[in-house]
């Protein structure tokens, strides 16, 4: 009956959890795409914090940042990039202007062969060295049991 017990408090610890995980998972996909006076300010912020400063400061990594900023200058990269990530994720079209990819012409693109034709061979004699292949490939003639 102990052991009953305990593989039901194992299960009603296991549903918890999944549950937690669940209803928290369930709040995270629920982005709402931003309208366009919001994504225009945005765009005007990114745009007053990127200096050649800040891209260099990109440009080294986040070790560099860490080490050689100061917390004021730390928590402009960090808007930065929230600021970011939200053009990228809530604003349509990213925020950048996405060039159209054409296809090329059909023509001018070379099929390769379907079924290529199989290499001629000049004469039709083997080499000494696949006949002894083929020898090795032969079964041994079977020997009768003696008693």
């Amino acid at each position: 009956m102990n052991s009953l017990a305990m593989s039901f408090g194992r299960l009603s610890a296991v549903f918890l959890v999944v549950a937690a995980v669940s209803l928290l998972g369930a709040g995270w996909g629920r982005a709402e795409p931003l309208d366009k006076q919001s994504c225009s300010s945005l765009q005007t912020e990114r745009k007053q914090l990127l200096t050649k400063d800040m891209q260099s400061a990109l440009d080294q990594g986040p070790d560099w940042v860490k080490t050689h900023l100061n917390e004021v200058e730390i928590d402009q990269v960090r808007r930065f990039l929230n600021i970011e990530e939200q053009i990228e994720f809530r604003c349509r079209g990213g925020g950048v202007d996405k060039t159209k990819v054409v296809a090329p012409d059909a023509e001018a693109v070379p099929l390769p062969d379907r079924k290529p034709s199989p290499p001629s061979s000049t004469s039709p004699a083997t080499s000494p060295s696949q006949a002894l292949a083929d020898q090795d490939k032969t079964t041994p003639a079977k020997t009768k049991a003696t008693r």
